[in-house]
């Protein structure tokens, strides 16, 4: 199964092109756009919300983090890690998680410092790391 959203400014043409795309593919129109790929869309009067709440449940009951406290900033930029210490860790969780967290930068731009640090560590992550993150 293969998804796609179309938008435009123009009734007349998005009509056409799904009778085209009909002719060629067996079509489905789920009518307004709601729920894509982990982004929740909401229209209001001043446009469209891009919100991923639901992604980020997801994500927080996957690591067992759902009751933790939300802090104001994700990381602390004094801080020096290194690959020489700790102990090794679940390295396809490590790298499973940092997917989870980049895809969350398309509405959470905030963190991006966080997950370029923590990427570094891809290749040999240690214990120590994820202490100092959280």
């Amino acid at each position: 199964m293969d998804d796609i959203i179309i938008t435009g400014n123009n009734e007349g043409e998005i009509a056409q092109l799904k009778v085209q795309l009909g002719k060629e593919f067996e079509v489905k129109d789920l009518d307004l756009l709601q729920y894509f790929l982990g982004i929740e869309v909401a229209r209001g009067v001043e446009g469209v919300v891009l919100s991923q709440r639901k992604y980020v449940l997801d994500l927080l009951t996957e690591t067992g983090m759902l009751g933790c406290r939300p802090v104001a900033s994700p990381i602390d930029p004094k801080i020096k890690l290194t690959e020489l210490a700790g102990e090794k860790v679940d390295h396809e969780r490590y790298q499973r998680l940092v997917g989870w967290l980049i895809y969350l930068t398309y509405t959470h731009p905030d963190i991006s410092f966080a997950i370029i640090v923590v990427s570094r560590y891809m290749h040999d992550l240690r214990k120590d790391y994820m202490d100092a993150v959280y």
